[in-house]
Order: C-alpha cells, then structure tokens, then sequence
C-alpha cells in the first residue's frame, strides 16, 4: 500500500537520488550527457539539500512510499505566481513505478491542498519538450499547454520548455477521478 507524506529533511538525499535519476531517463537531449552521466547526482543533492535546510516560503513537499521505498515526490510553492497561482516545480516517479497513479495522486494531493488553503489559483507546471512522456500524461489530465519559451536555468544547455496550467481544481479533481475508475 501506497503511503503518502510530507518529506522531512531525512529525505533530501532520496529524493535527489529520483531526481537525478529521472533527468537521466527523460532529458537525454535536452542536457549533455557528460552533465547528466556525471554533475546531475551532485547538483540534485545540492539543490535538494538546499531547499531543506533553507525552505522557501509555501514549500511543501510530499512523497509517496511503499514499505520504506520512495516511489515518487512532488514539490511545489504555493502562491508563487499571481496569475496561474501554485508552481509545481518536480513531479517525479520511479521508473518502476509508473503507470500506478503515483504521479496523478501527487496532483490530486496537491489540488486537494490548494483547495483546503481556499486559494483562488489553480497550479502551473514547466515541462521540458523532450519529455514526450509528462506531456502525453499531462495532457491526458486535463493540462493547458499556454506557451513554449526558450531557457537554461536548469542543466547545461539551452532548451525549449512549455508552461501547462490547471486553473479549476475542482475540475481537476473531478476528471482524474473520472479517470481512475475508467483505468480499472
């Protein structure tokens, strides 16, 4: 059985460990592979060590677990953006735990929350294009894909990602529940 839970500073380390290793499953192309083969661990665990030791303002991070095995994680900023409200910064699921509805909890979790804060916003991804898989996904949840920029500000190279939006977490909510009992 699935656990989820807020992530405690005892987890940085894990949590990096996915991290890096899901950057190393999905975004050969978009970064060099002399960063992902050989930076991608250190830079995660700095900037996951990072955000625990010195939590911005509205962190919330969550994790999913089963007996003691990290499946997945979400982190997120609440109210980061006056227009499209919460920033889902990482949604990342183990590999050999996808297609279980980890990742879709990890939302529901997170609209469920956005909700109970009685925020006015829905919540706002950035996904890189050459993640083909979260863009299948995200657009099957019901994503709104708003525009396409260029940048660098993560990895060793420039790349083009696109901001998806839910603005309706009611809406939200209700289609991947939809969906779920469909998928049995």
């Amino acid at each position: 059985m699935f656990i989820f839970r807020e992530a405690e500073p005892k987890d940085a380390d894990r949590i990096a460990n996915l991290h890096a290793q899901s950057w190393q499953q999905n975004y050969r192309g978009s970064f060099s592979d002399e960063f992902l083969d050989n930076e991608v661990l250190d830079n995660r665990l700095a900037v996951w060590r990072e955000r625990f030791s010195n939590p911005k303002e509205h962190q919330h991070i969550v994790i999913a677990e089963e007996n003691g095995l990290l499946l997945g994680f979400i982190c997120s900023y609440f109210k980061e953006n006056l227009i499209y409200g919460t920033y889902l910064d990482n949604l990342h699921v183990s590999d050999t735990a996808k297609g279980k509805g980890i990742g879709t909890k990890l939302m529901g979790n997170l609209a469920q929350e956005i909700i109970g804060r009685n925020y006015k916003n829905g919540f706002y991804l950035w996904v890189l294009n050459t993640n083909y898989a979260a863009i299948s996904f995200y657009d099957r949840i019901g994503g709104e894909s708003l525009e396409t920029v260029e940048a660098n500000d993560i990895g060793d190279t420039v790349f083009q990602k696109t901001r998806y939006v839910w603005k309706d977490m009611n809406a939200f909510l209700k289609l991947v529940k939809t969906k779920s009992r469909i998928e049995r």
